[in-house]
């Protein structure tokens, strides 16, 4: 018995009797396959979070009061026949008279959880999406480019990176890694290339050639030399 991939060429033979495997699910590329996980920034997980924390407490309150409204209930719709108590609840049991009260003070209490607050998150990143597409400081001339907003959702999480993940070079990328610019108090190093191989100070692994940099951290009196 023989198993045969997939792309395999039959020859010497007319005919051979197979099974098929591995097939539709069972696939390689189907079982690597990750559904993708929806991206949600450090405020909407905090924002979720206390949206139940809010709720949570809705319905205590809800609750707390409704018991309160049925021992009061209990104990002065006799002694006050001018508030027409027993006329909403003629012969009902306590718990009835409970739950009936726990489904008003849910109406009266629905403004705890801010309904709009998910739409008006989305307004405001909108909008900030639009001022990024057309903030003049992140525009490249050298390219004829503006910056491009592909996705909104994480607007605030802009800048606040922790880990940086580089897979194995070399199957697209010849194996090269080339650092190119950064950014130090908001000047950008990197654009000038304008130190040759004898000026430049030897770094192993790194052609960089941007005299500035070389010249703020050989003077001392530089602003941001420390």
């Amino acid at each position: 018995m023989n198993f045969i991939l997939r792309g395999c060429s039959l020859r010497n033979t007319d005919w051979i009797c197979g099974l098929v495997t591995y097939t539709g699910h069972e696939t390689k590329i189907m079982l690597n396959s990750v559904k993708a996980r929806a991206k949600m920034s450090t405020l909407e997980k905090s924002m979720n979070s206390e949206i139940v924390h809010v709720f949570i407490l809705q319905i205590l309150v809800c609750i707390f009061c409704a018991i309160w409204y049925t021992i009061w209930h209990s104990r002065t719709a006799e002694s006050r026949p001018y508030l027409s108590l027993n006329a909403s609840y003629t012969d009902d049991t306590a718990g009835y008279i409970f739950f009936v009260q726990l489904g008003t003070w849910m109406l009266i209490f629905t403004n705890f959880v801010p309904i709009s607050l998910i739409v008006t998150l989305e307004m405001v990143k909108f909008t900030q999406a639009m001022f990024i597409s057309r903030d003049k400081c992140m525009y490249s001339p050298a390219t004829d480019t503006w910056p491009a907003v592909q996705s909104s959702n994480l607007n605030e999480e802009l800048g606040q990176i922790d880990y940086i993940f580089s897979d194995k070079t070399g199957t697209l990328t010849c194996n090269l890694m080339e650092f190119k610019n950064f950014c130090v108090a908001g000047v950008a190093y990197g654009d000038q290339r304008d130190l040759n191989s004898d000026t430049r100070p030897q770094v192993t692994n790194v052609d960089f050639r941007d005299s500035r940099l070389l010249e703020a951290l050989n003077s001392k009196s530089h602003k941001y030399h420390n």
